[in-house]
């Protein structure tokens, strides 16, 4: 894994100078180790790209992992694009006389001197929605790209053309189950030649399934995996699904909760893994990384073909008004968290979506929603730390898969009929295999989350952790203190929320920077 910067001057003096910088970057900012290096100049001196870490052998230096920044065929300047789905982010820092592009938001922060510029609505985006909405980042003028954009700089200066979303509604072409099952076919067709079988996380719903059933008609070889103990549903019927398939499948049992953990090194490795973009409630690693030689595929991506979040709100009385509060859950849910002036700025970003349901339609609103900020903020931040540890394939996200999938009229996914026809597209005997169900009260043993169910001291931990670096760090100029420390009365309520809160704290402190220092560890009950 490495990651890439590219950056654009006026002149060879500035392009030089910002070059230096990226070179010179803090090892304490970048979650896998160096060295970094200039892949590539052009000829004038006003462009550059540099890469940080290890390229795989092979791999083109001068190009980000994902192929998504490199130069142009001339030579001459930087070119970048973003996929529908946005997956593989690319995010810009513009300023007078220059431009840096980066697929690291928190590089590009630190090349353009942006790190001291906190930018509230992330603040406020993550204590609501738990990822960050439309282009922004946690730091002021360093912003994500457009999906479907193409960005281009020259001479310091910055051009994005932005490509549709390709609504069903104005989609050129007919398409339906027969098309998202090819074009998942054509996805995965190309890892046959990986020479090893893909480990599918297989569960026994819809997504990983189909992801199965594609990987099978592919010809690519497949190994099932599934967590859980041997009574659960999704055991049981992943099982079935594999036998059916004919493919190797192995149930993994859940291991025995721990005694102690490193709370506070969780918060701080996933600010720097996760470009602090996501909450330590997630599970997204940890830094420096043991990368796993195994090829890995999940169905990541399914709500794609559902509709996104149109599908909690399709099909029920009056539709438009539970699509908007539908929107409102999703993101005002902990507006009384926000101090008065974040949560008016906050609000206001808000407002094309209300416009989007009101030019389109309510319903439409929520599957580009699903799209734009789940998919391609969400999704594209934990594809990010993934990565990092092994080697991982996402069909469902693939350029061709989703706009074969939104070109599909938004009703026959609401409804689940076009992930279900796909299946029997692709396999038909797995028509009569059913979809796992909740396990009867009792049936199987109980699983321990610690993260929801921590005990006194990580309680304790995080009322100390959460006032102390909130008030140094200013987060507090953004989250409204009263109601941080009522949250934070044991026993916690809201521990997500909890959560999120302490890796704000971290970010705003800057105390990820200590992400390799070793920790005490807590208790967890």
């Amino acid at each position: 894994m490495f990651f890439t910067l590219a950056v654009s001057a006026a002149t060879a003096e500035a392009c030089a100078a910002l070059t230096g910088r990226a070179e010179n970057t803090d090892p304490s900012l970048m979650p896998v180790p160096g060295p970094a290096t200039v892949a590539w100049r052009s000829e004038d001196g006003r462009a550059a790209i540099v890469r940080w870490g290890s390229a795989p052998d092979g791999a083109d230096g001068a190009r980000s992992f994902a192929g998504t920044i490199c130069p142009d065929v001339p030579g001459t300047h930087v070119q970048a694009r973003t996929s529908l789905a946005r997956v593989d982010p690319v995010y810009a820092a513009s300023g007078p006389g220059a431009v840096v592009l980066s697929d690291r938001a928190m590089w590009a922060a630190a090349v353009a001197n942006r790190l001291g510029s906190p930018d509230p609505d992330l603040a406020c985006a993550i204590v609501n929605t738990g990822f960050p909405l439309g282009a922004t980042t946690p730091w002021k003028g360093v912003s994500a790209l457009p999906p479907a954009s193409v960005a281009r700089v020259a001479d310091g200066r910055l051009d994005v053309d932005e490509g549709s979303l390709g609504a069903p509604e104005t989609a050129s072409g007919a398409s339906g189950p027969a098309e998202v099952a090819a074009a998942l076919v054509a996805a995965v067709a190309p890892l046959k030649e990986a020479g090893e079988p893909v480990r599918l996380s297989l569960t026994g719903g819809k997504d990983s399934r189909l992801i199965a059933a594609a990987l099978v008609a592919a010809g690519v070889p497949v190994q099932g995996r599934t967590h859980g103990f041997a009574a659960h549903p999704d055991v049981a019927v992943a099982s079935r699904v594999a036998e059916v398939l004919g493919i190797e499948h192995e149930a993994v049992t859940p291991a025995e909760p721990g005694t102690e953990t490193d709370v506070l090194a969780r918060l701080r490795a996933t600010v720097l893994v996760a470009d602090g973009m996501l909450s330590a409630f997630e599970n997204v690693g940890r830094v420096d990384p043991r990368r796993s030689p195994a090829l890995t595929a999940g169905g990541h991506g399914g709500e794609l073909l559902r509709g996104g979040y149109a599908e909690s709100a399709a099909g029920r009385r009056a539709a438009p008004l539970r699509a908007a509060e539908v929107l409102r859950r999703l993101t005002t849910r902990h507006l009384g968290l926000l101090r008065r002036g974040a949560a008016a700025g906050y609000t206001a970003s808000l407002a094309p979506w209300s416009a989007a349901a009101l030019a389109r339609g309510p319903l439409s609103m929520l599957d580009d929603f699903y799209l734009v900020n789940r998919a391609g903020r969400w999704s594209a931040t934990a594809r990010q730390a993934y990565l990092l540890r092994e080697r991982l394939t996402q069909p469902l996200f693939d350029e061709g898969v989703v706009r074969a999938a939104r070109a599909v009229p938004l009703a026959a996914r609401t409804d689940g009929s076009l992930i279900r026809s796909a299946i029997t597209e692709l396999a038909p005997s797995l028509t009569g295999v059913p979809f796992a169900g909740k396990p009867a009260k009792g049936a199987v043993p109980a699983t321990f989350d610690w993260r929801r169910q921590y005990g006194d001291q990580i309680s304790e931990f995080f009322r100390s952790y959460i006032l102390d670096q909130g008030a140094s760090g200013g987060l507090f100029e953004v989250i409204s203190r009263p109601a941080a420390e009522k949250a934070l009365v044991p026993p916690h309520a809201d521990r997500g929320t909890v959560w999120a809160l302490a890796t704000l704290a971290c970010l705003y402190s800057r105390d990820y920077r200590a992400a390799r220092e070793p920790v005490p560890r807590l208790p967890v009950t």
